[in-house]
């Protein structure tokens, strides 16, 4: 992953950062599963999630734990997430990552859509 990840303040991310993330976002989206390098993912049962963490940091904490939300290993298994129908890349994270026991306006909007999209 880039170094916007790494150099992003999960506690006042610049609109600049958002941006950023969004654009890697999208690159890794299109990570092929069946060349992706097996030893660079990310077993997601090492990714702890802080839920004293504001809603915003949390997601932030997540992606910088996952390396890529679209492609990791689960058990040693590659996992390669894709996204159709309504639902954005936000909600979809917010469901798999907090359970669907948060709201909308417990998530910080950036742009139309929401943070991960195009500002």
């Amino acid at each position: 992953m880039s170094n916007v990840i790494e150099r992003i303040d999960p506690k006042n991310p610049s609109r600049e950062d958002l941006r950023e993330l969004s654009e890697e976002l999208k690159k890794l989206r299109e990570v092929d599963v069946k060349t992706v390098d097996r030893d660079a993912l990310v077993d997601l049962k090492d990714v702890k999630i802080n839920p004293d963490l504001p809603v915003l940091e949390r997601l932030i904490d997540f992606i910088k734990q996952i390396k890529n939300p679209y492609c990791y290993k689960m058990n040693g298994m590659v996992i390669k997430v894709s996204f159709a129908g309504e639902k954005s890349l936000n909600d979809c994270i917010k469901e798999a990552t907090f359970g669907g026991g948060i709201s909308d306006s417990d998530v910080p909007r950036y742009g139309k859509g929401g943070m991960f999209n195009s500002l």
